[in-house]
């Protein structure tokens, strides 16, 4: 029941990434032109706006992502907690799935794979979005992997007076 929940959990990961990855490409259009600001004849005065809009598309990649796989795994731990199966996963776990979805995403950029939702015409450097995935899902499953802890954790008996 466990590696289910897990399972899911790293689906919902996935998905996310693909669902909200036109922002991730958007972003890192935009740190790729930000070198632009910085050439001969380049004006630096716009270069804050070009970052806040940066921070905004990162942010927005990042947050949503990370709320829906905290309530992925917030439903996770509750069912776990209600079959009473203590659920923690490996650091190995976490480190292969991080690598699985770096590699999943670029391979599906390479292939200009239609799942991935919202793609710019211009594609930046595939190795610096599928690494910037991965430190998302590295975040997301970490915080999944809290949550679910925080869940199935040993419960304490009241204290009696």
């Amino acid at each position: 029941m466990k590696h289910a929940v897990w399972g899911l959990i790293l689906l919902i990961s996935l998905g996310a990434t693909c669902a909200l990855y036109g922002w991730l490409e958007s972003s890192v259009n935009m740190i790729e032109g930000l070198r632009t600001f910085f050439q001969p004849g380049g004006t630096i005065l716009l270069s804050p706006f070009l970052v806040l809009f940066i921070f905004l598309c990162l942010g927005v990649f990042v947050g949503a992502s990370l709320v829906v796989v905290a309530a992925g795994a917030f439903l996770g731990g509750i069912l776990l907690r209600f079959r009473a199966i203590p659920s923690s996963p490996s650091s190995f776990l976490l480190f292969t799935a991080v690598i699985c979805q770096f590699l999943f995403v670029l391979f599906a950029i390479k292939q200009n794979a239609s799942f991935l939702l919202g793609r710019p015409r211009l594609h930046p450097n595939l190795y610096l979005a599928a690494f910037i995935a991965a430190a998302n899902a590295a975040l997301n499953l970490s915080v999944a992997a809290l949550i679910v802890r925080k869940q199935t954790g040993k419960l304490t008996p009241p204290l009696l007076p």
